[in-house]
């Protein structure tokens, strides 16, 4: 009546259980690197490393107009 519409028909017995317990792997590190990630102050400034601004122009990445230096006299 329905061979060949089950998945189960087509894979090898025992297949099952395998691939639950990979899938709940795959989601238990998922939580766990969201949990430790929404934990985490990436704005928080204190005792970290300050980092330098680098020499050079930002071009291509400003967000501000970059005005060329008004000329010496």
């Amino acid at each position: 009546m329905y061979e060949g519409a089950l998945l189960g028909a087509h894979l090898p017995s025992g297949w099952l259980w395998p691939a639950l317990i990979l899938f709940g792997g795959v989601v238990f590190v998922a939580l766990l690197v969201l949990l430790l990630v929404s934990g985490a102050r990436f704005d928080d400034h204190q005792g970290g490393i300050t980092p330098s601004p680098s020499p050079g122009s930002c071009a291509p990445f400003c967000t501000e107009p970059v005005y060329a230096p008004a000329p010496q006299r």
